[in-house]
């Protein structure tokens, strides 16, 4: 306690702010570790949505143009992987998609993997084009 007259706080006072930071801390940072986890899987699982919605609107377009080939309506998808040309930018850094052949006019389950977590997340993969 500070005497009258005297600024500041005593030794004390400090000492014991300082450890309730640090219990607080060591408290919540499990926790945020967990919310990190845990968003890194939402992300996942968006991304998942985006290839099947990439996919189908492909399919779609390589329907009205009877599978032929062409910018921004029909791209050919033979591969798992090849959902990187589907999606605007490309793959985003940190995912990877597993390979597997998909011929024209057939589908199959495809798999998004977040390598740094260990995560994975299916996909309905579709081959269209020549």
């Amino acid at each position: 306690m500070a005497r009258q007259g005297h600024r500041g706080y005593a030794l004390i006072e400090q000492i014991a702010a300082l450890l309730a930071i640090g219990t607080a801390s060591a408290i919540a940072l499990p926790q945020l570790t967990d919310l990190q986890a845990q968003a890194d899987g939402v992300v996942l699982q968006h991304l998942a949505s985006a290839a099947d919605m990439a996919m189908l609107l492909n399919q779609g377009g390589c329907l009205v143009t009877d599978q032929q080939v062409e910018p921004d309506r029909c791209r050919p998808v033979h591969d798992c992987t090849d959902l990187g040309t589907l999606l605007h930018g490309g793959l985003p850094n940190g995912y990877e998609v597993q390979a597997r052949p998909l011929p024209r006019g057939t589908e199959g389950d495809c798999h998004l993997v977040h390598p740094a977590s260990g995560r994975l997340a299916s996909f309905t993969g579709l081959g269209t084009g020549h």
